[in-house]
């Protein structure tokens, strides 16, 4: 009787692995690890290294680009050369006082490039430096300045006579009034007084007292009222006869070719404050007249033919040779840097000076 034997069923496995399977595993692990390694070799290659060249170019790279963002908002250069900068910056630290930021080198291959903040301790920047140079584009602006020359003092306007003498009593219902306008060079911007002469003497007693004024003229030259200086003239210092006085008037300056004034005698105190020595007819000098008021200077009345002697001394400026003015402003800061031994690591840029200070040339 045959007897058959029943087939053994292998049931699979709930865990673990086969010989086969760590071996297969293994092998590819071996090659994903290989392949890590050679990537991270190959980046670690790529990557600058302390002292190498890319390392070098990147730190003078952020050195210049920091000179650049400081450079730009530069309100003043207040030094400069090749290897040194010093400018101004407007208010960081809310002291109302502007910043001062100097960067510089000393020329000596290695030396530091260094920083110094409002007159501070210098700071290294970048270190090992072998060049260092800074170039600047400028724009020069010529301006034509007119130029003057101021004359000496001179006798700008007088009027003198040996006949028809006449007194001219200073009252407080009678002042009197001189228009003068000079005679001045043709190429005169302005003229200016220094003194003027008269003559006086006593009107009987000494306790007068005469407001000697300069004013300016209306358009039909009498005295508009407008006192442009005053002095204080004493009969106390009067004799009984007429002498020739003095009065200073240096603060009347800047005056127009085109404008004359007048010299105005008013009463300030006594019967009659003093007398003044004239001419009373005959007077033909069209750039002098004699005017007088009877209501304390509200209204003039023009004496016709008539003057008062007088002079009057100052000086003329005129017109001189133009100069020429050449303004310097700085529109760019060049920068050429390098940092370590490669010649190839060198940093070229530029700054924008957005404010254009102005700077020597």
């Amino acid at each position: 009787m045959t007897t058959w034997n029943k087939p053994t069923r292998t049931r699979p496995r709930s865990g673990g692995f086969t010989l086969l399977e760590l071996v297969v595993s293994a092998g590819v692990m071996s090659v994903i690890m290989l392949g890590l390694a050679s990537t991270m070799l190959i980046a670690g290659r790529a990557l600058p290294q302390a002292e190498s060249a890319a390392a070098a170019t990147t730190a003078a790279a952020d050195a210049a680009g920091q000179m650049i963002a400081e450079l730009r908002y530069a309100t003043a250069v207040n030094e400069r050369s090749a290897t040194m900068i010093e400018f101004t910056v407007s208010d960081r630290n809310g002291n109302q006082l502007p910043e001062v930021i100097r960067y510089e080198w000393s020329g000596s291959a290695g030396a530091p490039l260094t920083r110094r903040y409002n007159g501070g301790t210098a700071v290294d920047v970048l270190s090992d430096v072998r060049e260092f140079c800074l170039s600047y584009d400028t724009e020069t602006i010529s301006e034509e300045l007119p130029q003057t020359n101021e004359s000496s003092e001179t006798l700008l306007i007088s009027y003198t006579s040996s006949m028809d003498y006449c007194d001219y009593s200073i009252k407080q219902g009678q002042w009197y009034g001189e228009y003068f306008r000079p005679a001045l060079p043709a190429d005169a911007i302005s003229w200016k007084v220094t003194r003027v002469k008269f003559y006086a003497k006593q009107a009987g007693g000494i306790g007068g007292l005469t407001k000697v004024q300069l004013q300016t003229p209306t358009t039909g030259h009498l005295p508009s009222g407008i006192v442009l200086a005053e002095r204080n003239f004493y009969e106390s210092i009067l004799p009984l006869l007429y002498l020739q006085y003095e009065l200073s008037f240096e603060e009347v300056s800047g005056l127009s070719p085109q404008q004359g004034l007048c010299l105005v005698f008013r009463w300030a105190s006594d019967a009659e404050a003093c007398k003044l020595l004239g001419q009373n007819k005959n007077v033909t000098a069209t750039n002098l007249s004699l005017a007088r008021s009877t209501n304390q200077g509200i209204t003039w009345l023009q004496l016709s033919g008539q003057s008062l002697l007088f002079s009057v001394y100052g000086t003329v400026t005129t017109a001189g040779a133009p100069q020429i003015q050449d303004t310097h402003y700085v529109d760019a800061v060049h920068i050429q840097l390098r940092a370590g031994n490669d010649s190839q690591s060198i940093v070229q840029t530029a700054a924008r000076v957005l404010n254009r200070p102005e700077v020597s040339q």
